[in-house]
This record gives structure tokens, sequence and C-alpha cells, in this order.
């Protein structure tokens, strides 16, 4: 019986010893293990994190975008300074400007208010707009009408009779007439006074009076036309005679006193 009792004995020491090792060796393991476990964090703190962080390269990009547009907006506003503003026409001179006007320059209708314009040449017309001429045309024509009690125009009510010039450029400030080429078809130019010459905008036609404040309305300019006798003047003359030739003024001269001394004797 002892002996039994000494082997249970040393058998539970035995199991009592053993359980003691295996707990120290169970403590320190789990130690290390959970030194070497880091904390993973959650899938909900992950996403806040990156949309957080996102967020901050968003406003980041952002920023650096105004950044970067400034410089643009300053480089547009330095290209508006250098550009000329285009002007704008005030629209109230609609209903408070004076129309304009075309001035004839050449001949001057100032010192030669009825000029005379010679039958089967070229006349050089010259004009300038006056001041209040705000928006010139950008086409402008130029007609004539003859005068009245001449029975050469085909509607006396008609403001034209024929065209000289259709369409021509605004710009331009001079233009040559030519007399037998732009007249009236069928109708011949005759020596007269109470001529008309209109200059009108294109765009309004020469009906049209009132085209507007800054446009130039339907200007009107006498002027007479006159046939040259300049080529009668020699008629009579024989042909080849040089009187600036000495064997003519010698026999000129010859004759007058010939004539003289027989007047004289008589």
């Amino acid at each position: 019986m002892r002996g039994l009792l000494k082997l249970l004995l040393v058998a539970l020491l035995f199991l009592a010893l053993s359980s003691v090792a295996q707990k120290e060796e169970t403590s320190p393991s789990t130690t290390k293990e959970d030194t070497k476990e880091t904390p993973t964090p959650s899938s909900n703190a992950t996403s806040r994190r990156s949309s957080s962080t996102k967020d901050d390269e968003g406003d980041e990009k952002t920023d650096d975008s105004e950044q970067e547009s400034l410089p643009e907006d300053e480089a547009t506003a330095e290209e508006s300074d250098d550009e000329e503003p285009t002007p704008s026409f005030d629209e109230s001179y609609d209903e408070t400007g004076m129309p304009g006007t075309v001035e004839l320059t050449t001949p001057d209708y100032m010192t030669i208010p009825t000029p005379m314009f010679e039958i089967g040449e070229k006349i050089t017309l010259g004009w300038k707009y006056g001041n209040d001429t705000k928006r010139p045309p950008e086409k402008l024509s130029i007609c004539g009408k003859f005068p009245r009690g001449s029975n050469k125009s085909p509607n006396a009510a008609a403001l034209c009779d024929w065209d000289i010039a259709v369409n021509i450029s605004g710009s331009l400030r001079k233009y040559e007439w030519d007399t037998v080429t732009q007249g009236m078809p069928g109708a011949a130019f005759v020596a007269d006074s109470g001529y008309l010459l209109r200059f009108y905008d294109s765009e309004y036609g020469v009906n049209n009076a009132m085209p507007g404040a800054g446009r130039i309305v339907p200007s009107v300019f006498w002027f007479n036309m006159y046939n040259s006798r300049y080529d009668l003047t020699n008629q009579g003359v024989p042909v080849g005679y040089d009187p600036s030739s000495a064997s003519s003024l010698a026999i000129g001269v010859c004759s007058v006193f010939a004539t003289v001394l027989c007047a004289m004797f008589v």
C-alpha cells in the first residue's frame, strides 16, 4: 500500500510539474504573438482615410488649378488691354443725331455754286462727307437729271434720268465721269442750265430722304453744260497757214501798205 501511495504522489508531482512547465511555455509564446501582431484597421476606417486623402488631394489640385488659372486670366486681361476696343455706336443718336451730307470739292461748290461741264469731255468729280456723317455709306451711287423743260427727261417726276456711278466704294473720294459713254441711252446732252447731280447711299436709294441719323441724305448739286466752239475759230483759214512764218508776214504787210496807198490817191 505504501508503495502505491508513493507512486501516486510521484505521479501527481509529475503532473503538477508538467502542467506548470506547459503554462510557462504557453505564456511567453502568446506574448510574442501579441507583440508580433499589429492591429489591422477596419475597412470603414481605411475607406474613410482614403476618401479623406482623396479629398485632400482634390483640394490641392483645385488650389493648383486656381493658381494656374490666375496667370491665364491675367494674360487674357493683358491681351484685352493691347487690343483696340470696338467702338460702339450710341443708339440714342438715331433719335437725336443729324443726318450726314456729301460736299462737292471738285469743282469746289463753295466757290463755284453752278459749275459748267463741257459736253463730250471727262469730268472729274471730287467730294467729302460732312461732319455729321457718322455712318458713311459702304456703297455710293451718283446719278444725273436733265433740266426741266428740256424735253429730254422721260419721266419728269423721276429724281434721276441716267446713272453716272452705281455702287462704287464708299471710301472713294473721286470719280471720273465720261459724258460720252455715261449718259442716258438715246438722249444727247445739250448746252443748257439746270442739270442736277445727286449723290446717295446705295443701301437706302435715291428716294429715301430720311435714311437715319449719321447717314447721308441724297445730296443735290446744280450744274450747267456747254459745247465748246474752239474748233470753229479756224474756219476760213487756209490749210497749212502759219501766221508766225516770215514770208506770210511780209506778204501781209505789203498787201496792207498797197491798200493804204491806193486809198490815198483815189
